[in-house]
């Protein structure tokens, strides 16, 4: 009995010992395969983080380059800045330049805070599993940051340097354009001058061979038409003009012999006073046309009536006539060089001129010849595009004829 006993103490001692043996051996397999998944987590996090940390380091060299770029966007900022009074037509182009390099560079800056954000982020998430250099990366962000900042203010201050430079030039081209015209084939110069009760212009034009003084007749017929100055000069693609002749009410026609291009459009044989007439040769002179013999023998590209003559040859007319009107009136100082005198009347502050002073003007600038042309609310001045004075009658009149260049 007692062998037997020992016996089945022996068998359960080893059945009790083969689970134990058991659960040992089931608890380290389930230890090992725990293990063994929270290892391949961790490494794949840590590949996961080296790839960021990667990621993070062409970011920064990206950044380091564009901040360099930025630079170099700077400096040519600042090189144009110098170089722009010389360069007056480029200067909206490279405003806008300006403008998008200021814009990509407030990208750039935005783009720096949001990738800092996410280093920031990535900091807070792995510093427990692995020691990372994200501290000193944030700082030299933190830095580059600063810098592209600083930069964005230097460009936008040079953006507006270089404005004002811009408007400074483009103000002093408009007042150049607003008194002048200066071609290799036309010359003009609009002089201003405004008194206590006298406004008026004196145009000095240098015309040539290929851009000699003309006339043109309304709608370009002679039949009773009428058209502003405006008008007629933008139609022709003139520079300067002004009115011409005086024309009768009833019949709206030119006074006087009217020759156009060097072609007899009509005699008036009328009209007994002198007509003022362009030459072939470019001179002024006076003459009476009242018959096809005398035009025929006096080489006339051009005539205008009204008068009276101011100046003949260098030397003043007796005048009578002491009213006060808006004057045109034209001169010569000698070949292709002529001189314009237009002024404002029967208004505030422009009371016009008398026939006196209207010649003095002339006289003091050495013209040999000059000559009135119409007046009063006909008066026109056009220059570059606009009418310059302001007619008495308030509004542009429609006039026969003009002179232009």
């Amino acid at each position: 009995m007692s062998r037997y006993q020992n016996k089945q103490k022996k068998i359960w001692f080893n059945i009790i010992t083969l689970n134990i043996l058991t659960l040992i051996i089931g608890g380290c397999a389930y230890y090992y395969y725990e293990t063994s998944t929270l290892i391949k987590s961790l490494n794949t996090k840590i590949e996961q983080q080296n790839q960021t940390i990667d990621q993070q380091h062409h970011a920064q060299t990206a950044l380091i380059d564009a901040n360099h770029s930025l630079q170099q966007q700077l400096e040519e900022a600042l090189q144009t800045k110098l170089t722009l009074e010389d360069e007056n037509t480029s200067q909206e182009g490279q405003l806008v330049a300006l403008t998008e390099q200021n814009e990509q560079l407030n990208q750039n800056i935005s783009s720096l805070s949001s990738q800092l954000d996410e280093l920031t982020k990535l900091n807070e998430q792995y510093i427990a599993e692995r020691p990372l250099s994200v501290v000193d990366l944030e700082t030299k962000y933190r830095k580059l940051l600063g810098e592209a900042q600083t930069k964005a203010s230097e460009l936008e201050t040079a953006k507006n340097e270089v404005q004002k430079e811009h408007d400074k030039i483009q103000n002093y081209y408009n007042e150049i354009n607003e008194h002048f015209y200066i071609k290799d084939d036309l010359k003009v110069k609009l002089v201003e001058t405004r008194t206590e009760n006298q406004h008026y212009w004196v145009t000095e034009v240098i015309s040539s061979d290929t851009t000699p003084l003309k006339g043109a007749m309304a709608n370009d017929t002679y039949n009773g038409n009428r058209e502003t100055i405006s008008s007629m000069a933008n139609r022709l693609n003139a520079v300067l003009a002004i009115n011409a002749s005086g024309f009768y009410a009833k019949t709206n026609k030119p006074m006087g012999t009217v020759v156009r291009n060097g072609e007899l459009i009509s005699l008036d044989s009328g009209y007994t006073e002198e007509i003022l007439s362009l030459q072939s040769d470019g001179n002024l002179n006076f003459t009476t046309v009242n018959t096809e013999e005398e035009f025929n023998s006096g080489n006339i590209e051009q005539t205008f009536t009204f008068g009276p003559i101011l100046i003949r040859d260098g030397q003043a007319t007796q005048l009578s006539d002491k009213s006060r009107h808006p004057r045109t009136a034209i001169g010569q100082l000698n070949d292709n060089r002529y001189v314009i005198v237009v002024v404002e009347g029967r208004m505030e502050g422009a009371d016009g001129m008398t026939l006196n002073e209207l010649q003095q003007i002339f006289l003091n600038l050495g013209c040999k010849t000059a000559y009135n042309l119409d007046g009063g609310g006909s008066t026109s001045l056009y220059f570059q595009g606009k009418l310059i004075n302001t007619p008495s009658d308030g509004s542009e009149r429609s006039v026969v004829d003009m002179i232009y260049f």
